[in-house]
């Protein structure tokens, strides 16, 4: 319900006048004749009876008279979505965009989006159809272009805050491709969202259909503090043979006021292990070590909390704690003889710590399929390997090991190799006379030399090379590396799940100094770390990356009937022939499991929301409008668009004035005649 002029509901004062006549006093009509009035005294007389209504009947006429006239000029009318529809052009189809991003539940700021959403559903017509759009960092269907209210009105109620970050480019996209399949005439677009400016980095290439327009319904406050845990760093070192971690976490105030005394907590398995208390300057951030710890066997969750505030979710960063898990690395050199050729290759391994390697030296004779079996890496040192021993080697790079050959003088291959090596081994290039050979083309592509690429990072030039062997590379190879003369020093191929790097040098200082240059213990590192495919696993991921939960992440085999175990207790089982993978869409700690309920977890990682979205600084409105539409403030050019609905609009074809006021005109007639009746009683 509304008027047209309701200034004039001001008459209903008039609604006083017929009670104050009915209440008026009224003088005596008789008159005494006195001769003198000077002996007198004066009282005035009061008559109750004089001021009681005696005719309800004529009060209660003037009275409904008096307010359906003012009424009239008032001009009532109900709002009719059908006339929005008529007088602008036709039947709408409308997407509603409602941000869903955890700043949304700061305050009261979902409720009010929840009812946004609503009133943008009551605002429909009968011809118009909506479709409601969640998105955070990307963008969810909930309803696709309906006219059922119920079902709109029920994807708003069942609708929650989640963990995302906003990001406005998907959402935008997604409805202009859903209003240009559209027949309908109007085109608009409703966005709920407390515009966050990390959700939007201009210039995404998003338009909408020619005509559409964009409404920001902004759901930001004035006022906005908001402190955050920042990410923890894990500093390892080692102490009496044990590995110690130092745990490190940061705050970040985005509020006005400085904070004295804030609690920091380090949870360890449930349980708070320590507490310090730090001052954070406004708009300010601060640091917080805490003492060192020995990790647990296998994965502890941990998590830095402070106390929650009007936002909780980034008042707490999960990470996951575990011993540095070391790849056990088999260097087999042959036995005996004036030199020892391991020496410096044995040195480099032991000096690695992301990964530990873990070395055992072996002979040709004293290699084992034991030792195989639980090598990560196996390293031929310049040894002759035998036929039984190639078979074994092969079986152990097809399940995913690792195998480096260095070709020296004495290296030697039985002729079942050709499936296993990267090239066919010749004889050795002499070239301790005249200039010695360098290496002079690297794939810096690949993961070895990657590392390398930038100035001042390795100086592979400078080493000198007296010897190597001629090979003959197998179509499967990739060379990695080559001498300046074109030959290859260092090749690659994959078989089966493995791989197999082959160095047509030696690896100690007798046919090359390499050794003896900085850049030897990095490049012995890069192989090994390639070859092992280690990827350290991080201490916690985002909300919205993807986990990947197969063997290259547990380690183990890949089960049948993993479930994976979200933070929220929920139980999703994974497809034992489909993917490895799931997006994270909760904060906190999953876990993959075998099966069963009561199974260890094969794999813990935490998740952690986006911190750019706890800043709560908003972006002006307008700049998505702009980019979306071409036009600023949402509208859409000069006849282009749609017409503005006025409340003359909704007034003129109910015209509900001119009943009041002829219902009004009767009732008077009929208080006239009342009236008149009643007088000519008294009389």
């Amino acid at each position: 319900m509304g008027f047209l002029t309701p200034l004039f509901l001001a008459g209903l004062a008039a609604l006083a006048v017929p009670i104050v006549i009915h209440l008026i006093q009224r003088e005596r009509k008789n008159v005494v004749q006195f001769p003198s009035l000077m002996f007198l005294r004066r009282i005035p007389y009061e008559s109750v009876r004089r001021r009681k209504v005696h005719n309800w009947a004529l009060l209660l006429l003037r009275l409904a008279a008096l307010a359906l006239i003012v009424a009239a000029f008032a001009r009532p009318f109900l709002r009719n979505p059908a006339v929005a529809s008529d007088v602008s052009g036709g039947a709408r189809e409308v997407v509603v965009l409602v941000d869903q991003s955890f700043s949304m539940a700061y305050g009261d700021r979902w409720s009010r989006a929840s009812t946004a959403a609503r009133q943008a559903v009551a605002d429909l017509g009968p011809a118009d159809r909506a479709s409601i759009v969640f998105f955070t960092s990307g963008a969810n269907v909930a309803v696709r272009s309906t006219s059922d209210r119920s079902r709109l009105e029920s994807a708003i109620d069942g609708a929650a805050p989640s963990a995302g970050a906003t990001r406005f480019g998907p959402a935008l996209k997604l409805a202009g491709s859903m209003l240009s399949e559209s027949s309908l005439p109007r085109r608009e677009v409703v966005l709920i969202s407390d515009f966050q400016r990390s959700g939007w980095q201009g210039g995404e290439g998003l338009r909408l259909p020619e005509g559409a327009t964009l409404t920001p319904v902004v759901m930001s406050d004035s006022a906005t503090p908001n402190v955050t845990v920042a990410p923890v760093t894990l500093q390892r070192s080692r102490f009496s043979g044990q590995e110690r971690v130092t745990v490190t976490g940061g705050v970040l105030n985005h509020g006005p006021v400085p904070l004295s005394n804030l609690e920091v907590t380090l949870e360890l398995a449930g349980r708070a292990v320590q507490t310090q208390r730090v001052e954070v300057e406004a708009r300010g951030s601060a640091s917080v070590t805490f003492e060192p710890i020995t990790p647990d066997p296998g994965t502890t969750r941990g998590v830095v909390r402070i106390p929650a505030d009007a936002l909780p979710a980034d008042n707490a960063f999960h990470f996951t704690l575990s011993p540095r898990q070391s790849v056990r690395v088999v260097v087999v050199d042959r036995p005996g003889g004036a030199r020892d050729s391991s020496l410096y290759l044995s040195r480099a391994l032991a000096l690695g710590e992301r990964p530990p390697f873990e070395t055992v030296i072996r002979t040709p004779d004293t290699l084992t399929a034991d030792d195989i079996q639980r090598a990560g890496i196996v390293i031929l040192n310049d040894v002759p390997v035998n036929a039984a021993s190639v078979s074994r080697l092969t079986a152990f790079v097809n399940d995913g090991g690792g195998l480096l050959v260095a070709l020296g003088e004495r290296a030697a291959w039985a002729g079942n190799a050709a499936d296993l090596l990267p090239a066919t081994p010749g004889a050795p290039v002499d070239r301790t006379r005249g200039m010695a050979a360098r290496l002079g083309g690297l794939e810096y592509g690949h993961e070895i030399f990657e590392s390398f690429r930038a100035p001042r990072s390795g100086d592979f030039s400078s080493a000198h090379f007296y010897g190597y062997r001629a090979v003959v590379p197998v179509p499967e190879a990739r060379i990695l590396a080559r001498f300046e003369d074109g030959a290859p020093a260092l090749l690659e191929r994959r078989v089966g799940t493995g791989r197999v790097l082959l160095w047509t040098s030696t690896l100690d200082n007798h046919w090359t100094d390499l050794p003896l240059k900085p850049v030897y213990l990095p490049f012995v590192h890069r192989m090994a770390t390639s070859l092992a495919a280690y990827a350290e696993r991080p201490a916690w991921m985002g909300v919205g990356d993807v986990l990947d939960s197969g063997a290259s992440a547990t380690g183990v085999p890949r089960p049948d009937g993993r479930v994976v175990l979200t933070p929220s207790g929920q139980r999703v089982t994974l497809d034992s022939e489909g993917p490895d993978v799931m997006e994270l869409s909760e904060a906190g700690f999953y876990e993959v499991r075998s099966g069963g309920r009561d199974a260890e977890p094969l794999l813990t990682i935490a998740a952690n929301v986006d911190l750019a979205e706890s800043d709560l600084a908003p972006m002006d409105p307008q700049d998505v409008v702009a980019a979306a539409t071409g036009h600023a403030g949402g509208g859409t050019p000069a006849g282009a668009g749609a017409a503005l609905v006025t409340d003359a609009d909704h007034e003129r074809p109910q015209r509900f004035w001119w009943y009041l006021l002829f219902a009004g005109v009767l009732l008077l007639g009929c208080e006239t005649v009342l009236s008149n009746r009643l007088s000519r009683v008294r009389v």
